[in-house]
């Protein structure tokens, strides 16, 4: 009898591959037997896992690192406007289809008093009009997830921002009572998405929105992050305009470079999603807001 044929593993480019997707999505893609080519800008630890090779590269530059060949998929976990100039690369290595990660930012700040917001947004449908023309175009199976707010890494500006904040102050201001609605979303959600729409057709050609499993507003988002510390809840009332002011002095240390004084205004303002078409294309069913251990 003849031994059965070995199985050639499935192969994938992971560009941003230490964000906080990357850093639940690659020990997956391992686990269920993938080649990975790891792309980051900084250079990683020597690994001896044969099936995952690092490379330094800056997708801001002419041309992608040297990776593997072929390749079946990419996994675009980098900022999304700079994928589109690289997709001729990508499917010269063998790349047949594309999951890319964009944001909710797209819809949310279109009309931001901020005109650094507004820009982001606009960057951001400009890239997803661009990746999907270009890979029509070329013939590879495209789909584009825009995430809410990404947690569970400790990396991210939001949640674990608020987490720093509690920590070092031990309360949260807060305006207008806090009532907007929220829909945090756990990386490794967003990990196991990415895996489920590979083969799944109904999600080809398509952007989807990805939020968490649970709706509940912003100050009782900020209490679960209190209560994951360990720290008893403690809300200061701020009139918007005193806040936005804080916001501005902050703004002039490089932590809190990323704040806005129209995050202020948001706080009142419900940024929830409909996650019923991921579902139905690939089975998206995330997690509840802060289920399981706390947050590093």
């Amino acid at each position: 009898m003849s031994a059965p044929e070995k199985k050639t593993p499935r192969c994938a480019i992971v560009t941003g591959a230490t964000s906080q997707i990357g850093v639940f999505l690659i020990p997956r893609l391992l686990q269920l037997g993938w080649c990975v080519d790891a792309i980051s800008r900084k250079p990683q630890p020597t690994t001896d896992i044969a099936q995952l090779r690092w490379a330094v590269g800056n997708l801001g530059t002419a041309r992608l690192p040297q990776t593997r060949a072929p390749v079946d998929m990419v996994f675009h976990l980098a900022a999304l406007p700079l994928l589109p100039r690289h997709l001729p690369d990508l499917a010269a290595r063998g790349a047949g289809r594309v999951i890319a990660i964009s944001s909710t930012s797209r819809l949310t700040k279109v009309d931001s008093p901020s005109p650094y917001e507004r820009q982001v947004a606009a960057g951001l449908a400009r890239a997803e009009q661009e990746l999907a023309e270009t890979c029509d175009a070329m013939g590879l199976a495209w789909t584009v997830f825009r995430p809410t707010m990404i947690y569970g890494a400790g990396l991210d500006q939001n949640v674990a921002a608020i987490t720093r904040w509690i920590r070092r102050f031990r309360f949260f201001p807060i305006v207008n009572h806090g009532l907007g609605l929220r829909q945090p979303v756990h990386a490794d959600d967003l990990a196991q998405a990415c895996i489920a729409a590979v083969d799944a057709e109904r999600a080809f050609g398509r952007a989807f929105e990805l939020g968490g499993g649970e709706q509940l507003s912003y100050r009782e988002m900020v209490r679960r992050v209190f209560e994951n510390q360990g720290i008893q809840p403690r809300f200061a009332p701020v009139p918007a305009q005193a806040l936005r002011g804080l916001i501005r002095c902050l703004k002039l240390l490089p932590r809190y470079r990323h704040l806005t004084p129209a995050m202020v205004d948001r706080m009142a303002t419900d940024l929830c999603f409909d996650i019923t078409p991921a579902d139905q294309a690939f089975g998206y069913r995330p997690r509840a807001f802060l289920t399981g251990s706390p947050q590093p």
